[in-house]
């Protein structure tokens, strides 16, 4: 039989299968004529005609005509896929999580310790390297076809203060000490304290415009000033502490009625007792005894126990906490929102701006009459100090006035929170317990379980949680 002959008798019977994306190819076959062989050639002819016309494996074809293969499948041929490009990418050799949050215990206290890892790194330590994007490498189907691959795309350089890259910009190393951390994309080294010891009266008092990690305790009557986030991982007694961030506090603080912890953003710590807590945001301990706290927005006393015991607690949106007073009656107040005192604070100042406006536009009638003539030799001496006199006042009038606007600006933030105000008792309230909810005044007259407190036509309501 001849070649095409044959041809014609393997396609009669038998099948090429080539996948949907044209890499692979099988081969299904009948068995020859009697009397006749199959062939490699012939069969290499039967699979061009069916497409296959790159990346046959003549072996296997082979090894499929010496075994007389019929009636089953077999792949005889691959593509080539194509190699994609590697993105380029960034290797960080510091923890980039900045998020850190305190961890739950199984009693349902929570371990602040897990707060206090602050990454730090030494001026000309390798902080980043990068690996640039490759080349993509073109692959192949069964017909011949050309498959392109795609490249790698390279990653824009990265920005910040504190560190420097190699000329080739795949190196980053600090230039100085410090914190290290990372924000959108935004890799920031700042000058950092580190306390080992103790904060007493040999080290004094501590005023660093950074962020303060304090190893040991602080004693009673020591200052410590950071203008960035505070730790202090020791026991805490009755000193000052303030931040232009947060202050964390691992073993919480005695402050013994002479303690202070001031901070802009939030304060966080196992627990209180007899202390002045100021925040600009959060509060978050496992108990809180005898203190007075202001929270600009939440404050959450959870744990086993999560006790507000005595004092003054105010959150400016929300209070929560497991359980409040004691059989003892002891009186505690609780405070969320003050709408009230915003809306009058607010209304004055509305009343300071007209009045700071009504200055500004006589001020700018007495520029007008007192503006610079033709011939500035001409004017008197008396005049030009008259106007320089007047602008200066101008100048601090826009200064009140731009003061005023942002005041006001902070005030309907903080309105819109208390607006959201309510207290949430998980567990249970103690009578002597007294409840101030914009304006509102509610007494605990029983023990009360699990409930939410909330203003509403003008009078505090008592939901089951």
């Amino acid at each position: 039989m001849m070649s095409s002959e044959m041809v014609e008798w393997i396609e009669n019977g038998s099948k090429v299968m080539m996948s949907e994306n044209l890499m692979t190819a099988e081969l299904y076959l009948c068995p020859p004529p009697d009397n006749m062989k199959y062939d490699v050639d012939t069969i290499i002819q039967v699979l061009a005609k069916n497409g296959v016309r790159r990346g046959i494996r003549e072996e296997r074809v082979k090894k499929m005509l010496e075994d007389e293969i019929y009636f089953a499948k077999v792949v005889v041929a691959f593509g080539q896929p194509p190699e994609e490009g590697q993105e380029g990418r960034f290797e960080f050799l510091f923890d980039v999580e900045t998020n850190k949050k305190p961890k739950v215990l199984p009693d349902g206290s929570v371990d602040y310790r897990t707060m206090t890892n602050i990454p730090t790194v030494k001026e000309g330590a390798i902080i980043a390297r990068y690996i640039p994007a490759t080349q993509g490498k073109n692959g192949w189907d069964l017909t011949g076809r050309i498959v392109e691959a795609k490249n790698g795309r390279d990653l824009p350089e990265i920005k910040g203060k504190g560190f420097c890259t190699s000329e080739d910009k795949r190196t980053y190393m600090a230039t100085i000490s410090g914190r290290i951390e990372m924000e959108n994309n935004r890799i920031t080294i700042k000058n950092f304290l580190e306390i080992n010891e103790d904060v007493d009266v040999l080290t004094g008092d501590i005023d660093f415009d950074g962020d303060v990690l304090v190893h040991g305790s602080v004693v009673s009557g020591r200052k410590i000033h950071a203008g960035g986030t505070l730790t202090v991982q020791g026991a805490v007694e009755g000193c000052e502490l303030y931040a232009g961030k947060d202050i964390v506090l691992t073993c919480g603080m005695q402050g013994g009625g002479r303690g202070i912890v001031s901070c802009k953003g939030s304060v966080s710590g196992k627990f209180f007792e007899q202390t002045k807590i100021i925040a600009g945001k959060n509060v978050n301990a496992n108990s809180v005894l005898s203190c007075f706290v202001e929270a600009g927005e939440d404050i959450v006393v959870a744990g086993r126990h999560g006790v507000i015991l005595g004092g003054i607690v105010y959150a400016g949106r929300m209070l929560e906490a497991t359980t409040v007073g004691n059989v003892a009656e002891v009186q505690s107040e609780l405070i969320a929102g003050k709408a009230d005192e915003l809306e009058r604070t607010l209304q004055k100042l509305e009343v300071d701006y007209k009045e700071l406006s009504d200055q500004l536009e006589k001020t700018k009638q007495v520029l007008t009459l007192l503006q610079v003539p033709k011939d500035p030799k001409q004017e008197p001496r008396q005049n030009q100090e008259r106007r320089m006199q007047v602008t200066r006042f101008k100048i601090s009038l826009d200064s009140q006035m731009n003061e005023n606007l942002q005041k006001r600006q902070r005030l309907l933030e903080k309105l819109e929170l208390a607006r959201e105000a309510k207290i949430v008792i998980r567990q249970c309230a103690y009578p002597g317990t007294r409840v101030r909810m914009n304006g509102v005044q509610y007494q605990f007259k029983e023990v009360l379980n699990g409930v939410t407190l909330k203003k509403k036509d003008n009078e505090i309501r008592l939901y089951s949680n």
